[in-house]
């Protein structure tokens, strides 16, 4: 027989079996398909992270340049100035083309026949020509050269031309938009694709900035050190940033005539968007892509040496007749190389049914311009592996059977076979026990942070925000309300909880061995009603005295990181001003659960003021339409829109709710891809023992007694596989934690908890088929083979 006959007969052969063993084929396609899909669902997220702005024309060759200052570990970035980013290309050789513009990430509005709409998207870019000439953005209608021939324009996404200007109607439009409490008048003269979801500059607004510039007012922006702005460079083939960037230095030094060495930085746009928690979500999701993938290849090869061992006459038989030791490789290869085959096909497709489901637990993979097939070369590289490392895995447990052992049903019995075998099965229950433990304490952590008390009342309370044009009208709006029962309270403040519009003095303190630390305090302004709308607490002092010009009330952490020790005496210097503190109020929470309770001062300053706060009772809806009715009698320039301020902290841990729905789904197949193995083991385990079953049987034995003799070896392993699993999710989810200021306790009851889920799970689904082969006829178990 010549080889391609051979393999040709081998492929018959393998396939057949294939048939013929539905229950244990079914359990490894099934198994491999799981695996590979995650594998396949991880890499592309993973490779959608990565990618952002590779797809930019010379991506390699540009940067986006800031001024940053550096205290240990933390820094703050800055813009430059636009007078010394302005054309560098004309003064700098290494750079080849380099552009500035503004942008703002603010609600937008859009004035309709029926008052104004928010856009469905926010963010815009006032920039100058040449920035087409750096980012590509492709034009479906207008283009690059005459979308800024006349004055006011501004070119829109195909979504917004979409949801907002009935498509390619828009083309020619006047626009009206409020940006920042601003009124600008607009021509629509170009429409764009939307830009991919991978990419850092991804605006649907781009409008003219010398237009916006003089529609400001600000005439001589060019030369204003005041006015900063983005800035992107690129440099010449083979250039590197650092000679340029201390010339830029010096000159930034003497432009603005500094007292110290600016620290400029380039950061190549092909990694602007890997920061300290993209790269720990990468690290995290990767590691969970291979453990699945593995999972389901241990899965594999503990079905494979299942299934040998019901193949294990023909395996003497062939071995007795002279097979050799590569043919066994060789089938082994085959029959890998067909399951391979047929699950990767079978995951492609299930890859493209659950592909739009994917913004729901990835955040912009919608949007992307992500090149698939590098996802399914990865997928064909984690085939390479399932190849390589079951051929390898399973002929260190098969080889070297002796013809008579086999014949004797000795399968899988020395010692580095068993142990082999055994490690697999313990690996795999481990990996689902600390999965169960990770997905349970992920929770019980996204649990706490919503349902803490964040020092203040969260129920019952709305957030509106006031136009600066209605803040003098505050206060007959106030007025109004109060007189309504469904009315508990109004407040005011330039930054409720929870609205990041806190403003900071910052200073740096150094400690004892010269480390510097950039520490801040939080101040707001607010009315008399704030602490009373919040239902804050004091530890000290009520309230504001009438007077309260040179006063302010502070937090318990203010009172700590200044070790005041008489704080209603002494004076505080904010600011450049001292203020007498006039009451304390016990540490609330103005950001969520992952940061720490800063220092907080708050001024009586309701001349200054941006939201209002409600505390209302009753049914929502009838408090809203208040609202409305009044905002729209005495806010007349203020756009009606408002938060429940328990729905803004629930949304403030969207990407923790994400995070726990991906680990539970992960749980859920592991446990899937462990139930399958455990079939296939359970029916091996009954298979090995099927005659003494039949013998205990005839000679008295209950069932109960049959199924604990085949049920202890699993217990067994459960248990040690618990010892081991429990350190390791310990360490995990303590390292987890790290992320968390506030943080719930890694609580026993939770391992505990998944030991017993996973001992519960193995043991169901051993006994099923336990079960099944106690309760055979002792009869046909004693005729077995």
């Amino acid at each position: 027989m010549n080889q391609n006959t051979m393999l040709k007969y081998i492929f018959k052969q393998e396939w057949f079996k294939l048939i013929k063993n539905k229950y244990i084929s079914l359990l490894k396609i099934s198994g491999l398909v799981i695996g590979l899909w995650v594998f396949m669902v991880s890499g592309y997220y993973i490779l959608h992270e990565l990618s952002f702005d590779h797809f930019q024309e010379q991506a390699n060759n540009k940067y986006s340049i800031e001024y940053r200052e550096s205290y240990g570990d933390d820094y703050f970035s800055f813009s430059l100035p636009y007078p010394l980013t302005d054309s560098l290309q004309n003064n700098y050789p290494e750079v080849k083309t380099s552009i500035a513009f503004e942008s703002k990430e603010n609600t937008i509005y859009i004035e309709t026949p029926n008052g104004y709409t928010t856009s469905k998207k926010n963010k815009i870019a006032f920039v100058e020509e040449n920035f087409f000439n750096f980012f590509n953005f492709d034009f479906i209608l207008g283009d690059v050269h005459n979308s800024f021939s006349i004055p006011n324009p501004i070119i829109i996404s195909e979504e917004i031309a979409r949801h907002h200007f009935n498509g390619s109607d828009a083309m020619g439009k006047l626009i009206k938009l409020r940006i920042d409490n601003k009124f600008y008048e607009f021509i629509i003269t170009g429409i764009i694709k939307n830009p991919p979801g991978n990419s850092n500059v991804g605006f649907h607004w781009i409008a003219s900035l010398s237009h916006y510039m003089k529609n400001a007012g600000n005439y001589q922006y060019a030369s204003d050190l005041e006015f900063k702005c983005k800035c992107f460079i690129e440099l010449w083939p083979g250039t590197y940033p650092d000679q340029f960037l201390s010339k830029l230095s010096e000159d930034y030094n003497r432009l603005a005539k500094l007292t110290y060495e600016p620290n400029i930085v380039a950061t190549p746009i092909t990694k602007l968007h890997i920061d300290k928690n993209v790269a720990k979500r990468l690290k995290i999701f990767t590691a969970l892509g291979i453990l699945i993938l593995i999972i389901s290849v241990v899965n594999y090869i503990l079905l494979s040496t299942v299934e040998k061992t019901q193949q294990i006459k023909q395996l003497a038989i062939e071995k007795i007749t002279g097979a050799k030791q590569i043919h066994f490789i060789v089938k082994n290869l085959i029959s890998i190389l067909i399951y391979s085959i047929l699950s990767f096909g079978i995951t492609i497709v299930a890859f493209i049914i659950t592909k739009p489901y994917f913004p729901i637990f990835f955040k912009g993979v919608s949007d992307s311009n992500l090149d698939t097939s590098i996802v399914t070369y990865s997928l064909i590289g984690a085939i390479i592996f399932i190849l390589v490392s079951t051929v390898f895995i399973t002929q260190i447990i098969h080889v070297d059977q002796k013809p008579i052992d086999i014949l004797k049903n000795k399968f899988v019995r020395g010692k580095t076979r068993k142990f082999v075998f055994n490690s697999l099965l313990i690996f795999q229950l481990i990996a689902f026990i600390v999965l169960i433990s990770c997905s349970v304490f992920i929770h019980k952590q996204l649990v706490f942070m919503q349902e803490s008390k964040l020092g203040f009342n969260q129920e019952s309370l709305i957030i509106q925000k006031i136009a600066p044009e209605d803040v003098h009208s505050y206060h007959a709006y106030k007025t109004e309300l109060k007189k309504h029962p469904s009315i508990i309270n109004v407040g005011a403040s330039s930054a409720p909880p929870l609205s990041g519009q806190l403003y900071i003095y910052g200073f740096i303190f150094t400690d004892s061995l010269g480390n510097q630390q950039f520490k801040s305090i939080e101040y707001a302004n607010i009315d008399r009603d704030f602490f009373k709308t919040l239902e804050l607490k004091f530890k000290e002092g009520t309230d504001f005295p009438e007077s309260s010009a040179d006063y302010c009330v502070v937090n318990q952490a203010f009172i700590d990181e200044r070790k005041i020790e008489h704080p209603m005496e002494d004076k505080v210097e904010l600011g450049g001003k001292e203020y007498h503190i006039c009451a304390i109020l016990e540490d609330f929470h103005q950001s969520s659960m992952h940061s720490a309770i800063n220092p907080f001062v708050a001024y009586l300053n309701p001349n200054q003021i941006t939201y209002a706060l409600i505390r209302y009772t009753g049914h929502p809806h009838k408090a809203i339409a208040l609202l409305k009715n009044n905002t729209e009698k005495y806010l007349p320039n203020t756009i009606f829109e408002y938060d429940f301020m328990d729905e803004k902290i629930k949304s403030s841990y969207l990407d923790e709710a994400r995070f726990s729905n991906i680990i539970r789904i992960l749980t859920i197949l592991s446990i899937l891809i462990a139930v399958l193995g455990l079939l296939g083991l359970s029916h091996f385990s009954s298979l090995m023992k099927i005659k003494e079953i039949g013998i205990r049987k005839v000679n008295g034995a209950k069932t109960t007694e049959i199924m604990t003799m085949l049920n202890k070896d699993i217990f067994k392993w459960v248990v040690v596989s618990f010892i081991i699993a429990t350190p390791i999710a310990y360490y995990i989810m303590h390292k987890w934690l790290e992320n968390f200021a506030y943080k719930t306790t890694l609580s026993w009851w939770i391992f505990v908890g998944a030991g017993i889920a996973a001992l519960s799970i193995v043991l169901l689904t051993v006994s099923l088929q336990s079960w099944r082969a106690a309760t055979r006829n002792p009869v046909e178990a004693l005729r077995y083979e």
